[in-house]
């Protein structure tokens, strides 16, 4: 089943946007999906409102726990070919956190991505400053808290102070990391106005007030220029480029309310590319959400799954009673070898013997040299350390594990031909 990742800021528009990618996964035109599984605090923490998952560190640990957990039993337990979707809707804020989901994933053979909710482009801007976009979320959270009363339904935080710090301890996910690649960018700022059924239907004044929202997120400079000295100061004539193109798309779009131009690039990862920057700094109007949420889609399915690695693969040992009747099997066909040598007497050089099955069949061997008995007892040695990791298929007559054993022999020694 594979497996998505959404991290991001708090309340940014992650559950919105994970609620999106369900609906657009059960619909998508490869009928990869067949079932879609959310994990989030209100599945992980039944009966605690989120104010309390995140009200300390000692419950940020436990929420966290209990998050993995609940992510570890939805992989494990799909069993219905990998047509199931698990998506874990959280913030996902700590980089070592999401290396854990990773093994998960890799442990279960699945295909893992993540994706990264952000509010503005400011959110991969390390600041002191507060970002537009995090001023959104604290007035939203501000509602969520108006509108209900601290219940165990409460999806809300505790304070702005909270939030703050959960936004300083957020660590951005970089899609060199490999349990981060593919890592998908959602810019949600650069996307026309939607709710979790999809796109909103706009007119000319939800046109306009998209743009003038536009222009409250550019990033400013960390420095500020001196006035006495008219030196050149890094981001200053980009920043200022990028606010003037904005300008004139606002300028724009009062003429012509159908073409929403000139607006910041709205995501950018590995796989998926939204549009190409151009010379004039300019870029294609704003994506719909479904385009977006459909290209993730598109280019997640088409990865491959993840392969266990050695150091964690689970090996099968045979049992101990198997392998005492392997042993004197093999102890049995040492000693015919070394009886067959002597009957034709090969001193120094080969020859061709004759190694006698249970069947009443012989299995002929070429030697260039005789085999001595040290030599025997360190193949013996050698096989049973092998076939305990390597155990025969339940039901193996007698007559084929000393096939093995020769086929074993005649691999360990160039010399000797079946």
């Amino acid at each position: 089943m594979p497996c998505l990742i959404i991290t991001g800021h708090p309340c940014v528009g992650k559950t919105k946007f994970s609620v999106l990618l369900a609906k657009r996964a059960l619909s998508h035109p490869s009928s990869a999906i067949s079932k879609v599984v959310t994990c989030n605090e209100a599945s992980a923490c039944p009966g605690t409102p989120k104010a309390v998952c995140y009200s300390n560190s000692g419950a940020e640990k436990v929420t966290r726990a209990a998050l993995k957990s609940e992510f570890d039993r939805a992989v494990m337990s799909c069993e219905d070919g990998g047509r199931t979707l698990v998506i874990l809707d959280s913030l996902n804020y700590i980089k070592g956190y999401r290396y854990e989901l990773y093994c998960i994933s890799k442990a279960a053979g699945e295909q893992h991505a993540c994706i990264w909710v952000m509010g503005s482009p400011s959110d991969e801007v390390k600041s002191s400053e507060t970002s537009r976009s995090d001023l959104i979320a604290k007035e939203r959270n501000q509602k969520r808290r108006n509108a209900m009363c601290m219940s165990s339904t409460g999806d809300f935080y505790e304070d702005n102070d909270n939030m703050d710090e959960l936004v300083l301890r957020f660590e951005p996910p970089d899609q060199r990391n490999r349990w981060e690649n593919p890592l998908y960018k959602v810019d949600l700022s650069s996307v026309l106005p939607w709710s979790v059924d999809g796109t909103i239907s706009s007119d000319e004044a939800k046109c306009t007030t998209l743009i003038d929202s536009f222009k409250t997120v550019e990033i400013k400079p960390k420095e500020k220029p001196k006035k006495s000295s008219a030196r050149f100061v890094r981001g200053k004539k980009s920043t200022k480029r990028v606010v003037t193109s904005i300008m004139d798309g606002q300028n724009d779009a009062t003429n012509q309310p159908t073409q929403v131009a000139n607006v910041p690039l709205s995501m950018a990862s590995r796989n998926l590319k939204v549009g190409d920057l151009q010379k004039n700094d300019k870029i294609a109007a704003p994506s719909m959400i479904e385009d977006v949420v459909d290209s993730i889609l598109d280019s997640f399915l088409s990865t491959q799954r993840l392969k266990e690695g050695m150091s964690t693969l689970q090996h099968v040992s045979a049992e101990s009673n198997s392998l005492n009747k392997i042993d004197s099997i093999v102890n049995k066909v040492n000693q015919d070898i070394l009886k067959a040598q002597e009957t034709l007497s090969l001193t120094g050089v080969g020859g061709r013997i004759f190694v006698p099955l249970t069947n009443g069949n012989r299995r002929a061997l070429n030697l260039s040299t005789p085999l001595r008995c040290n030599e025997l007892r360190e193949y013996r040695r050698q096989f049973l350390k092998w076939i305990a990791t390597h155990p025969l298929p339940d039901g193996t007559r007698e007559e084929e594990t000393i096939e093995v054993y020769i086929s074993y022999i005649a691999g360990k020694s160039s010399s000797i031909k079946s």
